[in-house]
């Protein structure tokens, strides 16, 4: 008989120095984030070559794909806050199950995105705004990243399970490996370079689901083969209901934020999408570059939702609530320095993608509008992923909702229109929404309401066993009378 395989097991998370633990978590997802940004930059860098309506493009494009990234992210938090939870019960056999029922769901998600491809990516384009060439480069685009969406699914829910169970040095080596690919095909895919065509904003779409599929082959042979804390086995692609129904119950209201921003930022490319091509491609640029300052955030608040549900699976509520408050000083004392530098620098940076001088006059208002937020997005963003950490996703969407449907979109149309600001109207509506929802998100995690959530979800937990005959259900933790 076969030597049963051994697994990894994450020793710290849940005991020892609370800063440790989050560096040991937030460092490679950091790092991770970073390459991801890079990727990103390195698209616009070589997309920007071709001139600014292929940037609009991109940026429109980028946009929609909002779509694709609602039911990954969907997948992933729900995914997350379980296998966290699961490892800090120390039920190991119970997080192989939800990594099984997260591939199905990613499946699900890739045939929504194939009936997407077939009937709605021009008709979501044209609502986003896009015209004439902006419209068919941007078609070109989505046809590819969408007709594939199987490999970025995968990817994001497989990277999701194994930061999840503690491990985040694993899914930095599969970005590590993908972003080296889509950095080496992109000016070849984009710019013709040797024997291969100029495909332009397509040839960005090919680099990057290659790419991602060449990761997701090291992430696979991973959960078979290496030290892994979760396993892989077909076996465990039955589908189980109660399992689904958890990680899309939790997930929902994931994808429901995702798809507030977005209903947020449809409104707000048209306005912006008015002021023209240039402005247009501003935005982008500007959007993209804010998107730096966010990546230790997003490494931050990663590590703050595993490091709260395992904690809370493990009856350490105390220690789940102050590993997100020391996550909070962290990036605050990183968000800060560079929002200043943002302010002086903005010109210089804008010009690094384009010297076009309406745009750079127009990308650098921007940058030095929207870095006067940062402090606030430590709490936004830290806090509510906190709250997803331990299965409360529905309030972290209550308070999105709010800030971008509330106050962003009104305030921008308001200050842009009616008070005739212009662009400037459009950035002070942004900034409205991130204050907002910084505040919000620091009262309702002050008030401990996600402890409440996580104790109502385990009951639920362990009321239905997974499988008719297994015994990997949910045992008591005595959660409640831990909080």
């Amino acid at each position: 008989m076969r030597e049963q395989r051994k697994r990894k097991i994450e020793k710290g998370l849940i005991d020892g120095r609370i800063s440790s633990s989050i560096w040991k978590l937030a460092a490679p997802m950091m790092v991770g984030g970073a390459l991801q940004n890079l990727f990103s930059m390195v698209d616009l860098y070589f997309v920007g070559r071709l001139g600014h309506v292929e940037i609009a493009a991109l940026s429109i494009a980028g946009t929609v794909v909002a779509i694709l990234m609602m039911i990954a992210q969907g997948i992933a938090v729900g995914t997350t806050a379980l296998v966290a939870q699961s490892i800090g019960q120390r039920e190991h056999e119970k997080a192989d199950l939800i990594l099984g029922q997260t591939l199905l769901l990613c499946i699900i998600g890739s045939i929504i995105m194939l009936i997407v491809t077939i009937f709605l990516i021009e008709p979501l384009l044209r609502l986003f705004g896009a015209r004439d060439d902006v419209l068919i480069y941007a078609t070109g685009y989505l046809r590819i990243i969408f007709g594939w969406s199987i490999f970025i699914l995968f990817f994001v829910g497989i990277n999701s399970t194994i930061r999840g169970a503690g491990d985040a040095k694993t899914p930095l080596k599969a970005l590590i490996i993908a972003n080296v690919i889509n950095i080496f095909l992109d000016p070849i895919l984009i710019m013709g370079y040797g024997p291969c065509p100029q495909l332009g904003v397509e040839g960005s779409a090919i680099a990057t689901v290659a790419s991602r599929g060449i990761g997701l082959t090291f992430l696979f042979w991973h959960l078979i083969f290496g030290n892994s804390t979760v396993h892989f086995k077909l076996k465990h692609l039955k589908p189980i209901p109660t399992l689904m129904k958890r990680i899309t119950s939790i997930g929902s209201f994931a994808s429901l934020q995702v798809f507030i921003r977005e209903v947020s930022f449809l409104f707000l490319m048209r306005l912006v999408c008015s002021f023209g091509a240039i402005t247009l491609a501003a935005y982008g640029i500007g959007a993209r570059i804010r998107m730096f300052i966010m990546v230790p955030g997003f490494g931050f608040s990663s590590a703050a939702a595993v490091l709260v549900g395992q904690n809370l699976g493990a009856n350490k509520p105390k220690r789940a609530e102050k590993s997100a408050w020391q996550a909070v000083k962290y990036y605050e004392s990183l968000a800060i320095p560079v929002a200043i530098l943002f302010i002086i620098f903005a010109p210089i940076i804008i010009k690094i993608f384009s010297d076009q001088p309406e745009l750079v006059l127009i990308g650098s208002s921007f940058l030095r509008y929207i870095a006067v937020t940062f402090p606030f997005l430590a709490f936004s963003i830290i806090l509510g992923q906190g709250m997803n950490g331990a299965g409360d996703t529905k309030t972290p969407t209550l308070i999105n909702a709010i800030g971008q449907l509330a106050f962003r979109i009104p305030l921008a149309y308001l200050f842009a229109l009616l008070l005739k600001m212009d662009q400037s109207g459009i950035w002070l509506g942004i900034n409205a929404s991130d204050i907002v929802q910084g505040i919000g998100m620091t009262i309702v995690f002050y008030s401990g309401h996600w402890k409440k959530v996580y104790i109502k979800n385990s009951r639920k937990l362990e009321r239905k066993p997974l499988t008719p005959s297994t015994d990997a259900g949910l045992p008591s933790s005595g959660a409640e009378e831990a909080l």
